[in-house]
């Protein structure tokens, strides 16, 4: 006997469904992944300012070898965080739209990434008092690109991991 796509609790039956690359992605999700990225901007921020020498809680600004130590913390924390954002979008990469949301994410995390900088700086001209002659900044710029760099890479690479180890279908 014939058994039907609602005996097998499959719906909508296959016969309706499309195929998974057309399907458009809800803009909700990617609103959802272009905002989180921009808001975890401002925490990289903070936390950098905190963890520099020169910064919240130690060093001291004015000295010269505390700049590269500065911006290879800010450097570290945007690595980690495009390390986790890219291995959070592999998991997603065999849902329809995933492209649509590795743009919205990389997009993101470029805003996020500025925001860091400028939350970064903020802070330490609001307590540097302002008259520091050494200000607490990026000295090196590309820095801020590791970030959404460090996403598409972790991406690029579990997508063509994915298509190394994939069986040919017989």
């Amino acid at each position: 006997m014939h058994e039907s796509a609602a005996e097998r609790g499959t719906y909508p039956p296959p016969v309706y469904a499309g195929p998974a690359a057309s399907t458009p992605v809800p803009p909700s999700s990617l609103l959802w992944w272009a905002a989180a990225m921009a808001l975890l901007g401002p925490v990289l921020g903070v936390l950098w300012w905190f963890a520099s020498p020169g910064g919240g809680l130690y060093g001291d600004r004015s000295e010269a070898e505390t700049w590269l130590n500065r911006d290879l913390v800010l450097g570290g924390l945007e690595l980690v965080a495009g390390i986790v954002v890219g291995w959070l979008l592999t998991n997603r990469l065999d849902r329809p739209g995933a492209w649509q949301r590795v743009v919205t994410a990389v997009a993101g995390s470029m805003l996020g990434s500025v925001l860091a900088v400028a939350v970064g700086q903020g802070l330490g001209v609001l307590f540097s008092g302002g008259e520091s002659e050494f200000p607490f900044v990026l000295r090196s710029l590309g820095v801020a690109a590791i970030w959404p760099a460090a996403t598409a890479l972790v991406v690029f690479l579990a997508s063509l991991l994915g298509l190394l180890l994939m069986k040919p279908k017989q």
